[in-house]
């Protein structure tokens, strides 16, 4: 016997005796093992190696799959790696930046493939980090995000959905990022509270107070609150104020937000 665990060496070899044995595919149990378990793994992306929070989810779903196929359930842990869209964007323009490359200035070809190999090869670090944790999962129904049956599933959605008439198309104000040239979801938005000053700027006879300075160049009309009395003389007139450009003419109009509330 060793004098000390190697488990480079050893959990290896019974991972392999594992996998041999058939039993992580829930249809090479024993008959008995019949009313059905499947947990769908969370695919993890493949833009880079697994991190502690994988770790975790790994642990736990393992502990579940594990427990309900030794009480004779017939148990089905689905594992994937997940192309990751934005994310991958992200990791790989990182990656460009420190070759010296700009992300826009690669052909859309070009950028395809190199994203796709990158892609791959992470997969394949992905699948190999899970199997070194000791995941027992189907490795025989492994999934990836851009499998063309899942494309093709994809798809066959939309078009059905479309059918059922539920697809429609509208405008909507999106999160937008000024680096990548990219709309972001809500969830990829982190929100941060901070104080900024606010400033006062004199538009003619009228005073105005923002936190965004940078935006007045872009300003074409002053809109008033039309219950303060104030601004009731300047309704519907045009107004000459100057800015940093110069001279220039704006209409006063009124709040119709404001007005209803």
């Amino acid at each position: 016997m060793e004098s000390r665990f190697d488990h480079k060496t050893v959990e290896p070899r019974i991972y392999r005796r594992w996998e041999k044995s058939g039993f992580f595919n829930p249809d090479k149990l024993p008959r008995t093992h019949k009313k059905p378990f499947t947990i769908v793994m969370p695919p993890p992306n493949a833009n880079g190696a697994l991190h502690i929070g994988n770790a975790v989810f790994v642990t736990l779903q393992d502990l579940m799959i594990r427990f309900y196929r030794m009480r004779g359930r017939k148990a089905l842990w689905l594992p994937g790696t997940d192309h990751a869209g934005f994310e991958t964007q992200v990791v790989f323009s990182k990656k460009l930046e420190k070759e010296g490359r700009d992300f826009f200035q690669v052909s859309r070809d070009k950028l395809w493939r190199e994203i796709w190999e990158f892609t791959q090869t992470n997969k394949q670090i992905v699948e190999n980090q899970l199997r070194e944790l000791g995941a027992s999962c189907d490795w025989s129904r492994n999934t990836f995000t851009l499998d063309p049956k899942i494309i093709k599933t994809t798809h066959d959605t939309f078009i059905q959905m479309y059918k059922d008439d539920l697809l429609y198309r509208g405008e909507r104000i999106v999160n937008w990022c000024v680096k990548h040239q990219t709309t972001l979801s809500d969830l990829e938005v982190k929100y941060a509270e901070r104080e900024d000053p606010l400033y006062y700027i004199k538009y003619g006879p009228l005073t105005l107070a923002t936190v965004r300075p940078e935006t007045k160049f872009g300003d074409t009309a002053i809109a008033v609150n039309p219950r303060d009395k104030r601004y009731k003389e300047y309704i519907g007139r045009e107004i000459e104020i100057e800015t940093l450009i110069g001279k220039v003419r704006m209409k006063v109009i009124a709040d119709v937000a404001r007005k209803l509330s």
